[in-house]
């Protein structure tokens, strides 16, 4: 977990404080209580800024950590304590540039999303309680897998021999060109099962967001 670790650092390094007032101090709940909360506010993230990188592959990690009590990047987090709740993948049907599928950080004192940081080494640090809106100018994260090198027997002299690791390229849509390079003829696209599990995990968020909208019409009706 150590890439985790490195990645969230340095995202926090980033992050300058800013006071929320929907704030949800996340100290004073149960284990159980806050890591629920956690879990569901990290894959809300992921499902509205990559869902291409939703993943249930085991249980999320959740690890607890604090900000430097000094430094020339602190900026007002100094001592602050922060939740990295982390989603896997299955290394054996997917192969992304880093050893998880998405990362989010999740302050303590405020109950606030702070970062997201995905398996293509794309992130986002969010300023105060912005964390729902997706960048009009990127778009949720794109999804892309490392590109696969053809494998050859080096013992064999033929130049146009067919590698090894065939079906794997013509799997994630390589074809050779003129030059002998092989070349993506397609995006990347997450395996079979997990789009599967994407699509009913953004229509859980879809209704739970419809929810949410017709209790805040409720309440402004009543006032």
């Amino acid at each position: 977990m150590n890439t985790i670790k490195k990645i969230t650092f340095v995202i926090l390094l980033c992050v300058s404080y800013n006071t929320v007032s929907t704030a949800q101090n996340l100290s004073s709940m149960s284990n159980s209580q806050r890591n629920t909360l956690l879990i569901s506010l990290a894959k809300e993230v992921v499902l509205i800024h990559g869902p291409d990188y939703y993943r249930e592959y085991g249980e999320p990690v959740i690890t607890r950590g604090q900000v430097p009590p000094e430094g020339d990047f602190t900026g007002g987090n100094a001592n602050r304590i922060y939740y990295s709740i982390t989603f896997l993948y299955d290394t054996t049907k997917e192969t992304l540039g880093l050893d998880f599928a998405a990362s989010i950080v999740i302050w303590e004192d405020s109950g606030q999303p702070s970062s997201v940081f995905f398996g293509n080494g794309w992130g986002r640090v969010f300023e105060g309680d912005n964390w729902q809106s997706v960048n009009e100018e990127l778009g949720p994260a794109f999804f892309e897998q490392i590109v696969p090198f053809p494998i050859y027997d080096w013992d064999n002299p033929d130049p146009n021999q067919v590698p090894r690791n065939i079906e794997e390229l013509t799997r994630r849509g390589l074809v050779r060109d003129n030059d002998g390079n092989w070349v993506r003829t397609r995006p990347d696209e997450p395996p079979a099962e997990a789009q599967r599990v994407i699509r009913r995990a953004q229509e859980e968020l879809r209704q739970r967001q419809a929810q949410r909208e017709r209790e805040a019409s409720g309440e402004r009706n009543r006032r």
